[in-house]
């Protein structure tokens, strides 16, 4: 009796510790939670650096992020400091502090330095304050989890979604041509994007839609890949590739319903099972807590200039409207595609355009596509109302509202620049290419041309490169739309605008 009373005093003593325990959990989350990778890309290929969560702060090691940056050639380390010889350069820290010195410059952080696991850790935020001060180019956004060093220009890509009689159909248009490989797994579709780098305007794309839930980009494992939800596990998946490369269209649709004849026909993907990266060596050893994984970079082919066209307004933003019904964003994809058939035909650029179809991406959006695609030149098409004048194709630069405290002398990198002031820095150029226009439009008979003028363009602002907006008239509710639409006025400014982009410089004439 009095054996099995001290065993059941035992037992609520193990509840009552089982109880305290989960409250501790509940109300006490751990305090380091391994969570993503940091992708570090350069002309040598590149490193994956494992992100430490220690509070609500991501962190790196200090050393893995330095050797994917550059070379560390030593370090001397102390219970409370630390030295680290970077090149010329010299790095020192001190625990628990928020400033690092770079050879004589103090830098500051948001958080302070850590240590885990025996390694000293900094905070994210020391890839985009002191990193730009190791590397002699780079390009980061902030917040997200890569960064670009040296001659590196990643891709970027745009999205959009129509609706098949069966299905939906995805269309995803890549700056860059891309070799594409689809696996299924586990019910969804990945899509690995070959080895370039890729710089994703957003993370995930989510879609109220009864085919296709989600594609999210994701490129952790330094393979860029997109992965596809469908909707429903009862759907047929077909893909191809079109435009050399640059679009990938991806038809999901009802078990015995045929892809639409416009579109893929290719069979749906036979390789299942857990998809590796895209080259067989990504298969070797994983990363450990405090390990990088280093693959080797193939070589990029040349790129020819880009030049961004961005048609301006799309899906429920239809813009002006013609007596006769002419959409101002059907008008200007179709100027679009003219201007984009004469600068290919020059062999000496290739045409990005911010959007695909009926697509409406938000500004943001249109300026990160050309800042990713290193833009040579960025033109907004638009189209609106002169009164009752003959056509007319004006030319604007952006107005700044007020003159700056600052005004950079030279072109600022768009990830250490305000998103607001990037323009400022390429007004010059800007009204250079504006000029080159209204001189070409000035030639052409029967057209008025005004000068170039500064208008607020909201769209211009956040682009890292010279950028003109061109607006089309007269297309006004009062009148029809007219010559606008006629196929000969359309090439004629195609080619106006080709001929313009030539004088203005920055393309290389290829055979």
């Amino acid at each position: 009796m009095i054996k099995s009373s001290h065993r059941l005093s035992h037992y609520r003593t193990l509840i009552i510790l089982g109880f305290i325990l989960t409250l501790i959990l509940l109300v006490c989350p751990a305090q380091r939670v391994r969570s993503d990778n940091f992708v570090f890309y350069s002309p040598r290929g590149y490193e994956v650096v494992p992100i430490e969560m220690i509070g609500n702060v991501k962190y790196l090691p200090l050393l893995p992020v330095l050797n994917a940056v550059g070379s560390v050639s030593g370090w001397q380390e102390k219970r409370k400091s630390m030295t680290v010889y970077f090149g010329k350069l010299q790095l020192e820290l001190r625990m628990g502090d928020k400033k690092v010195k770079v050879g004589k410059a103090e830098v500051a952080l948001q958080d302070p330095i850590r240590a885990s696991n025996g390694q000293w850790m900094v905070p994210l935020d020391f890839v985009h304050f002191v990193v730009p001060r190791l590397a002699e180019r780079t390009s980061y956004r902030t917040g997200s989890e890569r960064i670009f060093i040296g001659d590196v220009k990643p891709a970027s890509f745009a999205v959009s979604l129509k609706s098949l009689p069966n299905g939906s159909r995805l269309s995803v248009q890549f700056t860059n041509p891309v070799r594409v490989r689809t696996v299924s797994r586990n019910g969804r579709y990945v899509v690995f994007l070959g080895n370039q780098p890729f710089e994703p305007l957003e993370q995930a794309f989510r879609f109220e839609d009864p085919y296709v839930t989600e594609l999210t980009f994701d490129d952790q494992d330094g393979v860029p890949k997109l992965i596809l939800t469908p909707g429903s596990a009862a759907l047929n998946f077909y893909s191809s590739e079109t435009a050399g490369g640059r679009t990938l269209l991806v038809d999901l649709v009802k078990p015995g319903a045929a892809p639409s004849p416009q579109g893929p026909t290719a069979s749906p993907p036979v390789s299942t099972g857990t998809a590796g990266p895209a080259t067989p060596s990504a298969a070797s050893k994983p990363a450990g807590p405090a390990a990088t994984v280093s693959r080797q970079a193939v070589s990029p082919e040349t790129l020819l200039p880009a030049v961004v066209l961005d048609p301006g307004h799309g899906g429920e933003d239809t813009g002006a409207r013609s007596r006769d019904g002419v959409l101002e964003k059907d008008l200007v994809e179709q100027v679009q595609d003219r201007v984009s058939a004469a600068l290919a035909a020059t062999h000496a650029y290739r045409v990005v355009p911010t959007r695909v179809g009926d697509a409406d991406p938000d500004l943001d959006a249109r300026d990160a596509i050309a800042n990713v695609a290193h833009a040579i030149a960025f033109l907004s098409l638009h189209a609106g109302s002169y009164g009752t004048g003959g056509p007319r194709v004006a030319v604007y630069t952006y107005a700044f509202p007020a003159p700056p405290a600052l005004v950079p002398s030279e072109p600022t990198r768009l990830a250490f620049a305000p998103w607001d002031e990037v323009q400022r820095a390429h007004l010059e150029r800007s009204r250079q290419l504006a000029s080159a226009l209204e001189e070409q439009f000035a030639k052409l008979s029967g057209i008025t041309a005004p000068p170039p003028a500064e208008a607020p363009v909201h769209v211009l602002r956040s682009v890292d490169a010279p950028a003109v907006a061109i607006e089309l008239g007269n297309l006004s509710p009062d009148l029809d739309a007219g010559i606008l639409t006629d196929v000969n006025f359309q090439q004629q400014i195609s080619e106006a605008i080709a001929r313009a982009i030539e004088a203005f410089g920055g393309g290389t004439a290829k055979p």
